[in-house]
């Protein structure tokens, strides 16, 4: 899959949607035109691949004695320009209760994951990280004024069918994470339960949702940053 997925080519980034769900970009960076290792990156984003796709979440958050609940979609896809690859990700139509939009690169330098937030007020939270042991993404973030560290953990349970995120709180850098908030849910179209083997992306090699075609064929794709890619080079894919 990530030999397949490390020959893709760019295409314009524009603003998209996953099963229906509009995404709202977080500001692109400078040298979206020339990746340092676009290989590099392309790999360790494959990582992830489990992301992709419509989410059905349920929040909650603990205030006092009172647990707060609220229900939230969030939708994970690929984005592709002059070389380099990326994933974006939104929450609740760009309206979620924490944040709006996100976007995940990895930083071939440095060796570290970078997920960019945007709040719905705008404004933006940076979490750098690795990896996680059991999979997933191990993030975080420190305030500068007030030294409290922030942990983001995403990660994808039952053959990807499942996706659990959770926001931890460190105060002043010490001592233990309090859990701030956290969302559960399952992929859209499918329960708890699991089902049958979805279609693979004929473009990233992930499980596909989205019928393409050409030539009088069917093929899938797992989010429209590959059905974009796709329709650029059937040809290529069709193969």
């Amino acid at each position: 899959m990530l030999s397949r997925f490390i020959a893709l080519t760019g295409l314009t980034v524009g603003i998209f949607s996953v099963m229906g769900a509009a995404l709202v970009p977080v500001k692109a960076r400078p040298d979206d035109k020339k990746p340092a290792d676009p290989a590099a990156e392309k790999k360790a984003l494959a990582e992830v691949q489990d992301f992709i796709g419509l989410w059905k979440l349920e929040g909650t958050q603990k205030s006092g004695a009172v647990t707060k609940a609220w229900k939230e979609d969030v939708s994970w896809g690929w984005r592709f320009k002059d070389g380099a690859a990326w994933v974006v990700a939104d929450f609740g139509g760009g309206k979620g209760k924490h944040f709006g939009a996100g976007e995940l690169r990895y930083d071939a330098a440095k060796k570290k994951y970078r997920l960019t937030l945007a709040a719905p007020d705008k404004t933006e939270q940076v979490f750098e990280g690795d990896l996680a042991k059991g999979g997933g993404l191990k993030l975080e973030r420190t305030d500068a004024k007030t030294k409290d560290v922030y942990r983001l953990t995403l990660n994808t349970l039952a053959e990807g069918d499942r996706f659990q995120v959770k926001l931890e709180k460190q105060d002043g850098g010490k001592g233990l994470f309090d859990t701030q908030f956290a969302m559960n849910g399952n992929r859209d179209g499918t329960s708890f339960a699991g089902g049958a083997k979805k279609p693979e992306c004929v473009v990233s090699g992930g499980a596909a949702t989205i019928a393409v075609n050409f030539g009088g064929k069917t093929y899938y794709v797992c989010c429209s940053g590959c059905r974009d890619e796709f329709n650029a080079s059937p040809q290529k894919y069709a193969k």
